[in-house]
């Protein structure tokens, strides 16, 4: 009987062994995304550094005075708000794709992912491709 035991016991121990050697391998489970919503500053900043998905309207764009950079604005004031920043060099990939980014994106509902970081002290994220912007709905107009 006690051989019984034993043998139980060093099944579990085995079977412990070899889930707790599994465990780094459970980091590359991709279980997606997180989802932040653009006006959630909060989130937003809890999640720098992180690859996350992003719902928002871009409320405006604008070319950066050296024409070096596109802001996609997801507020009213772009000081404080969420931007999604197109760099010169990547801009090609968006007009290879029929899109001019700085007007394309303005007043609709996307999703975006990317990684958040945080520059002169509100959040963005680098877009260096059109795969990582999508229109869900054109802004509805208003009456």
């Amino acid at each position: 009987m006690k051989r019984g035991i034993s043998g139980k016991f060093k099944g579990l121990i085995l079977l412990g062994l070899l889930l707790s050697l599994n465990m780094p391998s459970l980091a590359f489970i991709n279980l997606g995304n997180p989802s932040v919503e653009a006006g959630n500053l909060i989130q937003l900043v809890n999640y720098t550094s992180k690859h996350v998905k992003i719902t928002g309207t871009v409320c405006s764009s604008k070319l950066s005075d050296n024409s070096k950079v596109i802001f996609l604005n997801f507020g009213d004031n772009f000081n404080t708000s969420l931007s999604a920043v197109i760099y010169d060099f990547d801009v090609h990939s968006f007009i290879s794709a029929g899109i001019n980014p700085q007007n394309y994106f303005e007043n609709k509902k996307v999703v975006l992912e990317g990684v958040i970081r945080i520059a002169n002290g509100k959040p963005e994220v680098v877009i260096n491709s059109p795969k990582q912007i999508k229109i869900i709905e054109a802004a509805k107009p208003q009456n």
